[in-house]
């Protein structure tokens, strides 16, 4: 856990800073890039990595559109009104739920996600686990807290549907259309890795509150729009994978008492990067100086995740990583650290013992390479040759 030192310590780097909102789709996107250091010490300080960068070259285009932002508002109000009946309706519907005298606990009290909410949703829990009598079918607006990094944080979800004689289940509503049974599979994809942090934050307090895992099931409710208005479709999707993914990246990232442990006194803050008083040349001088100090771990997938990719994609490509020929590149050199360094070892650099295997690789692709070209001049016509050589 954190210390009062780490806290004051992070607190004084997102001074000044624009802040994260705490919901599962922050947890979900930090998720893909939990390796990465600096991605590690933004999250911690629970500052906007969207926003950090703009004005500079290295902006990037995250964010809802307006139209977007209000269509989601009008289709989540509409499965709310009468006491969320057209969202009971859709349960009974689609999962064959008698929702005739479903009783449901609405969370959403204009709070942000805080501990107070998440005793509250905690407690209606507490109820379902223990199958008390008059124990809630419909959870909206639940809190869940899961210590990231070594710091408690608090997650606003969707809906649960729960206690219905089955598995409590986990539901995420989205504003894009399904239509024929199909939805843009991008957008799907990203809602999935969101329920799927939502089960596991719920197996976690289910677990706590003295149940067992599978009180939660691990099939995701995506309730979005018909079509192109807003009457509400369900899909149901199997998550096993996704969840047992979702654990083992969160189980893996650093800490915050590690990483700030390890920082130097003296380091730029996120809010002298993100002051768009200051010229773009200080705060891009400031942000590579963080990233070099916390250190980076870019991948192709961060351009969809975090603020700083495109600074930390130009950094990498720079120092020449193994990634700037994309991630199976760097899922086949994986003791490699720069193509430098490849090259280097193909023209007969001796390889450190974690790099032995590669290097064998390495040096058994070059020579079918030699071998390949070798055929090619055997085989072309002399005539082709004889121009290329004379080039």
């Amino acid at each position: 856990m954190a210390t009062d030192k780490t806290r004051v310590r992070l607190e004084e780097l997102a001074q000044g800073a624009p802040k994260r909102g705490a919901n599962v789709r922050t947890l979900a996107r930090y998720a893909a890039n939990s390796t990465c250091r600096l991605a590690t010490l933004g999250f911690a300080a629970r500052v906007d990595f969207d926003r950090m960068l703009v004005g500079t070259p290295y902006a990037v285009p995250f964010g809802q559109s307006p139209f977007a932002f209000r269509r989601g508002n009008q289709f989540e109000e509409r499965l709310r009104k009468d006491g969320h009946r057209p969202l009971l309706d859709l349960l009974g519907e689609k999962l064959n739920f008698d929702v005739s005298a479903a009783r449901v606990a609405n969370l959403r009290s204009g709070q942000p996600p805080n501990k107070d909410r998440a005793e509250k949703t905690s407690a209606v829990l507490k109820r379902i686990v223990d199958n008390s009598t008059g124990a809630p079918n419909l959870i909206d607006g639940a809190v869940l807290t899961r210590d990231i990094g070594g710091l408690p944080a608090y997650f606003e979800a969707d809906a649960v549907a729960a206690h219905f004689d089955q598995p409590i289940r986990a539901g995420e509503i989205k504003s894009f259309p399904t239509v024929d049974g199909q939805a843009d599979p991008d957008k799907v994809g990203a809602a999935m890795a969101q329920v799927a942090i939502y089960i596991l934050l719920l197996r976690d307090e289910v677990t706590r509150l003295g149940g067992t895992p599978e009180l939660v099931s691990p099939e995701a409710l995506l309730i979005t729009p018909l079509n192109t208005g807003l009457k509400p479709t369900m899909t149901v999707k199997a998550l096993g994978r996704e969840i047992d993914r979702a654990d083992r990246i969160l189980q893996a990232a650093p800490t915050a008492p590690e990483l700030v442990a390890d920082l130097p006194e003296k380091l730029p803050t996120f809010g002298s990067i993100a002051n768009e008083k200051e010229s773009v040349s200080a705060r891009l001088e400031r942000a590579q100086q963080l990233a070099e100090a916390v250190g980076t771990d870019y991948q192709p997938g961060c351009l969809a995740a975090c603020g700083f990719s495109r600074m930390c994609r130009e950094r990498s490509y720079e120092s020449g990583a193994t990634v700037r020929l994309g991630a199976q590149m760097t899922r086949l050199l994986p003791t490699i650290d720069s193509l430098d360094r490849a090259a280097a070892i193909l023209n007969g650099a001796k390889p450190t013992a974690d790099e032995a295997a590669v290097a064998e690789r390495l040096t058994c692709a070059s020579e079918h390479v030699s071998s390949l070209v070798t055929v090619r001049d055997l085989l072309e016509p002399p005539a082709k040759r004889a121009r290329r050589s004379s080039r």
